[in-house]
């Protein structure tokens, strides 16, 4: 099969798509406005403001994509590639929405901005969520059936770790930004009475701000900021701790407590967006109201004082994962897609 991607190189979810698909012995070229360590990728023009450069973008689509004969486009992030892909008239196109391309750019110029995400919806000859939240969201701007299709995890990668011991350890494996609400967790943590250590990895434009609050709260000696970690690195650097926290004012998905409940750690998160859905309430960790500085306090408490209970959580994390999340079948979900679209159309 060959397939055109139409997406960020530079993210690491294309670089798994393209992975795992040219692993399926598929081959796949990517259109992209950012560089990244995948197979072959033709660059975009540079984006320019006011989206001046989307015509010219458009134009070597058009071009270069007819050239290379796909079997299938995809288009992955509905209000850039996906815009893209539409407007170049490629087909037969599979438009993937991430999160924040459905969630507020609908919402960002009104009623046009909504027209031209009912518009790409429905030039896509199929279109694909990460989340059944995200299907939701979707299905506000279309009637077309709508694939869920997750971000998995790669459970070769991830596997389970031994348990540990002692005081309460505990990661952010977030982007220093501020959807994500550190600053929740750090306001949290400054009244947790008992041991704990905590590790926030990832950089971000909240990185000095952040870290200044540690400071004001006095619990800076506790927590340690690794900076960004190697992708090869990441399990080692998750699986030290006993439950990761991840208190995002917004979130499409949830591949970061995934990746933790892989490893057989608890995740303790909102309960919103798609974190509601990968994560099991009092199952595989803990689900807190958005933005109740108290109640993350409660359950940290909680945590800190009897580390082994959420510990026993961790526990049931793997299988739950493996049965709901492995990326081996969420490739070969995608590929069943790829495959019914050809069909259809032949």
């Amino acid at each position: 099969m060959r397939i055109a991607l139409l997406a960020d190189a530079g993210s690491v979810h294309t670089q798994r798509w393209v992975g795992g698909l040219e692993s399926l012995g598929h081959t796949v070229e990517v259109w992209s406005q950012r560089p990244g360590p995948v197979g072959r990728v033709r660059m975009l023009p540079d984006p320019r403001s006011w989206r001046m450069d989307v015509p010219a973008a458009v134009w070597q689509i058009r071009g270069q994509v007819r050239a290379f004969r796909p079997d299938i486009v995809h288009a992955h992030y509905l209000s850039h590639y996906g815009l893209f892909g539409a407007l170049a008239n490629v087909a037969p196109l599979v438009v993937s929405v991430w999160g924040a391309d459905i969630e507020c750019f609908p919402k960002s110029h009104g009623i046009l901005t909504q027209k031209v995400v009912s518009w790409i919806l429905q030039r896509a000859d199929a279109i694909t969520a990460s989340s059944h939240y995200l299907k939701e969201v979707t299905a506000r701007y279309t009637s077309k059936p709508i694939a869920v299709i997750p971000f998995g995890i790669d459970l070769g990668r991830f596997q389970p770790q031994p348990a540990g011991d002692g005081p309460l350890r505990f990661v952010i494996n977030k982007a220093l930004e501020p959807v994500y609400g550190i600053d929740i967790i750090l306001e949290a943590l400054k009244d947790v009475p008992g041991p704990w250590q905590g590790r926030i990895l990832g950089r971000g434009s909240q990185e000095a701000r952040l870290r200044q609050m540690a400071r004001d709260y006095q619990i800076d000696s506790r927590l340690e900021w690794p900076g960004a970690v190697p992708l090869d690195a990441l399990p080692r650097e998750l699986a030290w701790a006993d439950v990761g926290l991840y208190a995002s004012r917004r979130e499409s998905f949830g591949v970061a407590p995934l990746e933790m409940m892989a490893l057989g750690r608890a995740a303790i998160a909102h309960r919103t967006g798609g974190l509601s859905e990968v994560i099991r309430d009092k199952q595989t960790g803990y689900l807190v109201e958005p933005g109740a500085v108290r109640a993350w306090r409660e359950v940290l408490t909680q945590a800190v004082s009897d580390p082994q209970s959420i510990r026993r959580l961790g526990a049931n994390g793997p299988s739950w994962v493996a049965s709901q999340y492995d990326f081996a079948e969420n490739l070969a979900q995608m590929q069943t897609l790829y495959e019914d679209i050809i069909r259809k159309a032949g």
